[in-house]
């Protein structure tokens, strides 16, 4: 229900994100400095701390495969959390002629992967914020390779000399990863060479 203030008749708003059920009813929510949040934008988030990230840098990076070399976030059973994806850059920074893009794919990921190698820097968007219930790793391996679901990066042998200018897209929340899941970016057709990769993968963290 809408609260409406003593003194003056106005409609009172909430500092805050909402943990809600389906067809309950909310007041007004406000940011810190007292604008309406009309949409959960990236700035509300990110004040709230429930952004998080993971950076690969100079990494190989591998076609889908068990033993998967790229930027690879895995949402563990139980931690009560979904991971909704939301902005994507990359950068391929090495010949890479045979590699023709890189593509985002899942996969059903009940443990922890094993033989690991962690993402050069994960944490909160709001640097002083918490740790992420997800894991990010550079290399790890996983029980079945990813499924593609979205290619992101086109590369071909005309510009493989000087590899690509970096690029980067939003999600837009329309990825969702649950518990014991994962997501990874992989190459197409090729790997990508040798240090050849810099990638970063932002998340939300949103109660199941």
């Amino acid at each position: 229900m809408l609260e409406t203030g003593m003194m003056n008749n106005v409609l009172l708003g909430k500092v805050g994100p909402a943990d809600l059920s389906v067809g309950a009813y909310n007041i007004l929510r406000l940011d810190k400095m007292g604008a309406l949040v009309v949409t959960d934008d990236y700035k509300a988030k990110a004040l709230d701390g429930r952004l998080f990230y993971s950076y690969c840098a100079a990494r190989a990076t591998s076609v889908p495969a068990t033993a998967q070399i790229g930027n690879i976030v895995h949402n563990p059973p139980g931690s009560g959390v979904n991971l909704v994806l939301g902005l994507w850059t990359i950068q391929i920074q090495v010949t890479s002629a045979t590699t023709l893009g890189i593509t985002l794919g899942y996969a059903v990921q009940a443990t922890a992967p094993t033989t690991v190698t962690a993402a050069d820097a994960t944490g909160c968007t709001k640097f002083n914020g918490g740790a992420p219930q997800a894991k990010a790793y550079a290399i790890g391996t996983v029980i079945t390779a990813p499924t593609p679901v979205m290619n992101l990066v086109h590369n071909t042998a005309a510009i493989n000399t000087v590899g690509v200018d970096q690029v980067g897209g939003d999600f837009k929340g329309v990825w969702v990863c649950p518990p014991g899941y994962l997501v990874a970016l992989s190459a197409i057709t090729a790997a990508v060479a040798t240090a050849g990769m810099t990638s970063t993968l932002v998340w939300e963290e949103v109660p199941v």
